[in-house]
């Protein structure tokens, strides 16, 4: 009888936890629900690594995760100190298990029983998939503080200590905002009936106290002082996977030349980079990356028109930095809001009206108080072209995983920065 009543008390206890946090996942009102969510952004000085907070397990735990734009689930570490009451292990049979692309279940159990959800959880390490509770801030017209919401079956991996080794000191694990049904954004959208459309705006300086912010469930997007930036976006179709050398997931967009100072880079023409539009096959986005990455058959002829543009404008080149392949002299650099007044960088997408800008804040990286490099780096011959962290901090990009559109701001610094995120209460 002890035992019994042990039992109930847990249960209960549960509840009542699971009662106080919870405002989705049980039929919400029209009124109640929210009209989005946010999680805030850093930079990590050592990795590069962007990183975002949220609460997880029963009682609450606060967990720091490395951004992955393109990843397709959230995992954590669950062999060192993940302790939840709430932490449920998905079964094979079911539904939320066949969601997952990675799942390898292997043969029945004989006898016949619990057959756990199994599956590579990071790279090509495999792990048990779990559900929990986890907790997020929500925002009324991306605005204004509202409470406090709760996922109560919260799809995600469960991987090994191991696994962290690279990540950022202290992280437990990876969120993915990949264009996925598990991925954080899908899952947050199913269970508070938001729409299918996620904002990042990824800050630019590595201080704790400079955070940037993801927008899940759409806009408005208001930064200080009280500035719109759903107004001012700019978009392209993007790809949720494409068959190259590999096949690979993520976000991918078209980019049919480029332009430095208004003079056009020789993208030269393979079988293997482009295709018969002309435009590169396999144009990522990625937060993992630091830096953007070219195939050495673009970066060579890119690097070239910028110093030829730089002399023309009186900047001295300096020798190279690692990983970066031309420096300059920033003493010769007249400085602007925009970080420098140094050569502009256009990518040109599907239209001609679609142009990504790239001013100095975004393409320079300063090395030294005397030296800055072209934050561009070489890929080798068979290297994708992947747009890298570094060139997409201060700016707004809204992935609409319904329509599948890409939304971008152009650079920020003249108004206002990822960092002037603040929401009203």
């Amino acid at each position: 009888m002890a035992s019994f009543s042990s039992f109930l008390f847990r249960n209960f206890t549960l509840v009542i936890v699971l009662m106080s946090v919870s405002f989705s996942n049980a039929q919400p009102t029209s009124s109640s629900r929210p009209q989005g969510v946010v999680l805030p952004i850093t930079k990590d000085a050592s990795t590069l690594q962007y990183l975002t907070y949220m609460k997880q397990r029963t009682p609450l735990a606060s967990e720091s995760l490395v951004i992955d734009l393109a990843g397709e689930f959230q995992w954590v570490d669950c062999e060192n100190g993940y302790v939840s009451s709430s932490n449920r292990t998905l079964r094979c049979s079911g539904k939320e298990c066949g969601w997952i692309s990675s799942v390898s279940c292997g043969r029945p159990p004989t006898p016949p029983g619990f057959q756990p959800c199994l599956g590579y959880v990071y790279l090509s390490n495999k792990g048990v998939f779990a559900s929990d509770v986890v907790a997020i801030q929500s925002s009324v017209n991306g605005s204004i503080t509202g409470p406090h919401v709760a996922i109560k079956k919260f799809l995600f991996g469960c991987g090994s200590t191991s696994l962290l080794q690279g990540l950022a000191k202290g992280v437990k694990g990876v969120a993915g905002f990949g264009p996925f049904q598990v991925s954080i954004p899908s899952q947050f959208s199913l269970a508070l009936r938001i729409p299918r459309v996620f904002s990042m705006c990824l800050p630019s300086s590595t201080a704790f106290s400079s955070k940037g912010v993801i927008f899940v469930g759409g806009g408005s997007y208001k930064m200080q002082p009280g500035i719109d930036l759903s107004t001012s976006l700019t978009y392209t179709p993007f790809y949720s996977s494409l068959i190259g050398p590999t096949y690979t997931s993520g976000y991918y967009i078209q980019v049919k030349s480029i332009n430095i100072g208004g003079k056009e880079v020789p993208m030269v023409s393979d079988n293997t980079t482009f295709n018969s539009l002309g435009f590169m096959k396999l144009t990522s986005i990625s937060t993992l990356n630091p830096y953007t990455v070219l195939p050495s058959s673009v970066y060579k002829p890119f690097v070239s028109i910028f110093i030829e543009k730089s002399k023309a404008m009186g900047i001295a080149r300096v020798a190279s930095v690692a990983p970066f392949g031309a420096c300059f002299d920033s003493s010769n650099i007249i400085s602007t809001r925009l970080g420098g007044l140094v050569p502009e960088i256009n990518f040109v997408l599907h239209t001609k009206k679609a142009v990504w800008k790239f001013s100095a804040s975004n393409s320079m990286v300063k090395v030294s108080n005397n030296v800055s490099c072209l934050g561009f780096v070489d890929g080798g011959e068979f290297a994708n072209l992947v747009i890298g962290g570094h060139q997409l901090e201060d700016y707004l990009l809204e992935f609409n995983l319904a329509k599948k559109i890409l939304g971008f701001t152009s650079a920020l610094a003249q108004q206002t920065s990822c960092s002037n995120f603040k929401l009203a209460r």
